[in-house]
């Protein structure tokens, strides 16, 4: 089995890489930066929250392996640049506490920071196509 087939699970043609939209990526990347100038609470946790759902997507579409997204992000480990792996751990934490934690709050150096580690975490994914 080859090293895509290891990654991304059997099946399909191409190595059993699906093809993810990066065209669509980048719609969705760019309605989801125009939520990053709200200074509205609830907008910004949307913003965490729609970001790594668009990652999770991503790793799905590409047929990462996995029941959860955590599991999907640890199958991706040894194949990404350590600190965006790193990076898109820290901004799924805080969704979890978004979506776990009612009293959670995001403040406006978290929105901008996540955000960031989001966009950079799928920059990585791209080179891995």
């Amino acid at each position: 089995m080859g090293f895509w087939q290891n990654l991304f699970g059997g099946g399909g043609s191409k190595g059993g890489l699906r093809k993810v939209d990066w065209l669509a990526v980048e719609g969705k990347v760019r309605a989801i930066d125009a939520m990053a100038a709200s200074r509205d609470q609830a907008t910004m946790k949307q913003l965490i929250i729609q970001a790594d759902v668009l990652v999770d997507s991503i790793l799905k579409e590409g047929s990462v392996r996995g029941a959860t997204m955590g599991e999907r992000l640890k199958t991706l480990r040894p194949k990404m640049d350590n600190m965006a792996y790193k990076h898109l751990w820290q901004a799924h934490i805080k969704r979890n506490e978004l979506v776990h934690d009612h009293g959670a709050f995001v403040a406006d150096w978290e929105r901008d920071q996540f955000w960031r580690y989001f966009k950079e975490g799928i920059s990585a994914l791209r080179g891995l196509r």
